[in-house]
This record gives C-alpha cells, sequence and structure tokens, in this order.
C-alpha cells in the first residue's frame, strides 16, 4: 500500500510575504474578530516570530523583480513568483521597496491591525511613502523608502597621500525624503504664521519649534544632507525659502562651534524669524528692479524692527521669546556696530546675531533677487563675504563657516576636464585642494539625470589626479535647482 507523503508547510518567508498581501485585502472586508481574518493574522504572527529566532530585524524588500529577506535574495517556484510580482505592485503602489520588522516581545493583534490599516490608508495618499514614514517612524514595523540596496565606499586619497574610505550611504534616501517634507513643512508653518500674524489672529510657537525640532535631529543624523536642503530656491516665495535656508545653515553653523542640540533648536527658530517683518514692507518695493532710492532704504531697514515686532505677537514662554528676538534685530548691523537698525549702542553683536548675519549674507547672495536675475556663484559669494568680514561679519564665524560650506559649496555645478559635469554632494573636510565628493550629470530621453557618484580626490597611479576641475558655475545659470539631485 502506498501513501502520500505529507505536504511540505512553505517556509516563514513566503507565509509572511503572502500574510503582508492578504491581510490589508481581509481588513478591507472584514472586522478583526472575524474567524477567516483572525487566522491570517495568526500565520503573520507565527511565521514572524519564527524569522525573528534567527535576526532581531527582519526586512522583506523588492528589488528588480526579486524578493530578499535582509541581504538574501529568496528562492521562488514558479508559484510563488506570482506572489513575488503581487508583492512587488503592492510595494510600488504605496512607492516603498520593502518593509522592516523590528523584533518585540510583546507585540499584540491590535498593533498589528494598526500596521495594517496605515498600508490601507497609505494608498489613498499622493505621497504614500511619506505618509508611511512618517505614522510608523519608531514602530515595531516601518518602511523601506530608499531604492539603492548597497553601501558604497569610495577609496580618497587625503592630502597625505593617505588612503581613506568614504562611505556613502545609500540608505540616505529614507532620510532625504523625512528632510524634503521637513522643508516644506517648514516653508508651510513660516507662511500660514505671517498670515496669521497679518491678519491680526493669535499664533502658537509650538509648530514652528516642531518643524525646527525636526531638522534638528536631521542635522545630526546628516549634515550635509540639510546643507544640500539649503540649496532649494523658489523665485516666486523668496522670503519664505531664504528664512528656511538661513535657518538650516544657522543650525549648521551652531553645530560646527558646538551648541547644544537646545542652543541650535532656539537659533533655528529665531533665524526662521528673521525677516518675518519683510511682509510688512510694501511688495513693490520688495520686487523692485532698480536701484532704491534713500526714502525707499530707508523703509527696507526697518525690517528688523518690524521682525521683532511680530515675534512680540508669537505665543511663547517668555524666556524663549527673549532669546528668539535678539538675531532677527541684529542681522544687518555688522559687528561694527555700523549697520542698521542704529540704536547707539556699545555692546557687541550676540553669538546668535553674528550667526545669523552670515547666514543671511551668504544665502542673499546666491539666490536670485529682483534686482540681480542671476545669481552670484558660491566662490564669488564667500569672496565678497571675505571682503566685508570684520566690519560686517565676523572674521572667525566666517571662516568657520567657509570651512563648512567648502571650497565648493554642495550643489555647485562642475565642469570637469574629462568633459564631465559634476554636481557637488558632498564636501570632504582635509582633501587636497577641497575637491569634494559629486554626481555626475548624464543625459537621459533629453534630460538630465543624475549619474554615478565620483570622488575628485581619487588619483591615478602616477599621482595625477583622475578628474581636475575646470571651471564651477550656479546652477540656476542653467535652470537647475539642486535639490531635484541631491534629495
Amino acid at each position: 500500500m502506498s501513501y502520500a507523503s505529507p505536504k511540505k508547510s512553505p517556509p516563514p518567508v513566503e507565509i509572511l510575504t503572502t500574510s503582508l498581501l492578504r491581510l490589508p485585502q481581509l481588513q478591507k472586508i472584514h472586522q478583526p474578530n472575524n474567524k477567516l481574518f483572525v487566522e491570517s493574522l495568526d500565520l503573520f504572527k507565527k511565521s514572524l516570530t519564527a524569522l525573528w529566532e534567527t535576526t532581531p530585524t527582519v526586512s522583506v524588500r523588492s528589488h528588480r523583480g526579486r524578493l530578499y529577506l535582509n541581504s538574501n535574495r529568496v528562492p521562488t517556484d514558479k508559484t510563488f513568483s506570482v506572489t513575488v510580482t503581487r508583492f512587488t505592485e503592492f510595494l510600488e503602489s504605496r512607492k516603498i521597496f520593502g518593509i522592516n520588522f523590528l523584533k518585540t516581545d510583546a507585540l499584540s493583534d491590535d498593533a498589528i491591525v494598526d500596521f495594517f490599516r496605515e498600508l490601507n490608508q497609505a494608498a489613498l495618499q499622493k505621497e504614500p511613502n511619506l505618509y508611511l514614514l512618517e505614522k510608523l517612524e519608531g514602530n515595531w514595523a516601518n518602511v523601506i523608502a530608499d531604492k539603492d540596496f548597497n553601501i558604497a565606499v569610495v577609496m580618497a586619497t587625503d592630502s597625505s597621500g593617505n588612503a581613506r574610505p568614504v562611505i556613502w550611504n545609500a540608505g540616505v534616501r529614507t532620510l532625504a525624503l523625512k528632510a524634503k517634507k521637513s522643508y516644506s513643512r517648514a516653508l508651510a508653518v513660516l507662511t500660514g504664521l505671517n498670515d496669521k500674524l497679518s491678519e491680526g489672529q493669535a499664533v502658537n510657537i509650538n509648530k514652528p519649534r516642531r518643524v525646527v525640532q525636526d531638522m534638528v535631529e536631521g542635522l545630526f543624523q546628516d549634515e550635509n544632507l540639510l546643507l544640500s536642503l539649503s540649496t532649494i530656491r523658489d523665485y516666486d516665495d523668496y522670503t519664505c525659502t531664504h528664512s528656511v535656508n538661513v535657518a538650516i545653515l544657522s543650525m549648521c553653523l551652531g553645530k560646527r562651534v558646538g551648541l547644544s542640540k537646545l542652543q541650535i533648536m532656539t537659533l533655528g527658530l529665531s533665524a526662521l524669524f528673521h525677516d518675518l517683518g519683510k511682509v510688512d514692507i510694501p511688495i513693490e518695493l520688495i520686487r523692485k528692479t532698480s536701484k532704491f532710492t534713500d526714502d525707499e532704504y530707508a523703509l527696507v531697514k526697518h525690517h528688523p524692527l518690524h521682525s521683532v515686532l511680530r515675534i512680540l505677537r508669537i505665543n511663547a514662554e517668555h524666556n524663549l521669546k527673549s532669546k528668539l528676538l535678539i538675531s532677527p534685530f541684529e542681522h544687518h548691523l555688522g559687528v561694527d556696530l555700523g549697520g542698521y537698525p542704529s540704536s547707539g549702542r556699545v555692546s557687541p553683536m550676540t553669538l546668535f546675531g553674528r550667526i545669523v548675519a552670515i547666514s543671511d549674507h551668504y544665502d542673499a547672495l546666491t539666490s536670485s533677487r529682483s534686482y540681480r536675475p542671476i545669481p552670484i556663484s558660491p566662490e564669488q559669494a564667500l569672496d565678497i563675504m571675505l571682503q566685508v568680514s570684520g566690519s560686517q561679519l565676523d572674521q572667525i564665524l566666517l571662516k568657520v563657516f567657509i570651512n563648512m560650506i567648502g571650497i565648493y559649496p554642495v550643489g555647485t555645478l562642475l565642469l570637469l576636464d574629462t568633459r564631465e559635469i559634476g554636481m557637488v554632494s558632498q564636501t570632504i573636510p582635509g582633501s587636497d585642494q577641497g575637491r569634494p565628493l559629486c554626481y555626475l550629470l548624464d543625459f537621459e530621453e533629453n534630460q538630465l539625470i543624475r549619474g554615478d557618484l565620483v570622488d575628485l580626490t581619487l588619483r591615478n597611479h602616477d599621482g595625477s589626479f583622475v578628474r581636475n576641475i575646470l571651471r564651477c558655475f550656479h546652477p540656476t545659470e542653467f535652470g537647475l535647482n539642486p535639490s531635484d539631485f541631491l534629495l
């Protein structure tokens, strides 16, 4: 007598993947206590528990149509390959590339139900990946929003000839998505705050504070990424974009001089509000393309005082508000106190005021303005700022700022002797001649796209550089926004 061999149970990763497809569908049509839903939920938990026995983090992702468990490709037969294809489509519909599950000893059914509810809600959002990044941040389950799979290690040579690895974390894409969202939120919050103040409505400090807190966290995760955000330019909304950029540059400089997280947050808020008073200047003056008359310039010079008056109307703790007033008042004063507003003071500018003055100067010079449609290149801007150091700008802080920005600041376009065009993505501290990392720009279907990441410190066997910089340009000269390529 012959007996049929018992059917082999699928491996846990197959059960998990199938459950990830099935449970969102069941949740749409059944209550959590439905028998079919409960059984599927139990299979999901058992498969995840089995996988957690070998690793504390289970990552299931799709890469080029193939399924990976952590970094290992999952073998698929003809039947399961259909599931993998559906899972890839499921992820693509949410603009994500995989899901991480962090081991927890107290995983409840409610937590799992909430997770699948968010997956379903994400499918209804305009930016589902950003929605999931926010909703699942710090959760036992979170999404993989970066397409790149590996970490690239670029070998560089410093000025002493020593080889060293420069790590470029491909996972930075996830941080970039969050950073862009923080930037957009900062613009929206600042615009809303100014509108409310103009209408005489009450304004609370909480939303701006949360936005700045997010940016401070981003600063301590990846400073270069935050500096990339400061390259965003919007000619039609110059004042708000400029204010957010000045806040970013100020926080980066604050970190460089050793300020604490709390001090950097206060500095960031103060810098974000430094030009609030521009709203009280007639719009025709802001957009004027010719030189100001004496009377017009006198009006413009009132904007620091207008900023102070607007900040006074924001609901905030007294101790915090007093700190927020200083740099908006001082940022055009000059370290020699010869600027405006004229107050007859003899006490030197505060540290916050000196930091914001440098950031304001740099962003204003490198932005398109009504009277200067073509912005000044970062290289020229730093030269101009050096000429006024000691009078308008603090000499020591400016040196730290130039060190931070680099000889070739993030976002600068470089013409290379290899007939390639690069965009600076990251400065390398201590590199020979300030040579940075940059992305090569390629053409695809008549469009510029981001190409390979290259290190301009790399040398040939004879000691010569593989690539040399012939000339640098401001990206807006060619209608390019660096954030489109760097983030």
